[in-house]
């Protein structure tokens, strides 16, 4: 019976002691949050989002002969978009070889415009939009679109511009 006795009392010991952590800073556990949180404190900030006449600047400086580059404003926003619920944060322009110089002022046949976004979401909605559009309307022509600034970027390029001065439109965003 003693043994018996010693051997519950001994079992409730180890339990109790087993219950106790060490509490000291090398532990695992507490290094763990302390860790993460130090990690967190040195990764660089994010970028800020690019607009519209940053990327021109960037397609222009890409000598792709680009003329005639220009910000929009809601006072000359063709499509009446900027600034607007469901629309883009800033739109610009420019000709581009091949585009119709004689088309609409800061209309995407004279070569090329760019439309920045909220989201990569609405990018993607607008692109589609514009994309199915010129497929059920053939005689509306063709457009090239490339993403930019974690997609919220869409370039528009007519589809008038040589398809080999679109590719390096595209390699020009692709450093962006």
């Amino acid at each position: 019976m003693r043994f018996r006795h010693t051997l519950v009392t001994l079992t409730a010991v180890t339990l109790m002691l087993a219950g106790c952590g060490n509490n000291s800073t090398n532990s695992p556990q507490a290094a763990g949050p302390a860790a993460a949180t130090s990690a967190a404190e040195k990764a660089p900030a994010p970028a800020p989002p690019m607009d519209a006449k940053a990327v021109l600047a960037k397609l222009t400086a890409a000598k792709l002969g680009a003329t005639h580059g220009a910000v929009q404003d809601e006072d000359n926003d063709p499509n009446d978009l900027l600034g607007r619920p469901n629309g883009y944060t800033s739109r610009a322009s420019a000709d581009l070889p091949g585009g119709d110089t004689e088309a609409d002022k800061y209309g995407i046949d004279r070569g090329l415009v760019i439309e920045v976004w909220p989201t990569a979401d609405d990018a993607d909605r607008r692109s589609k939009f514009i994309q199915d559009t010129l497929k059920n309307m053939q005689i509306l022509g063709t457009e090239y679109h490339y993403r930019a600034d974690q997609g919220r970027v869409l370039v528009r390029v007519s589809g008038k511009v040589k398809p080999s001065l679109a590719k390096k439109v595209e390699a020009a965003l692709a450093g962006l």
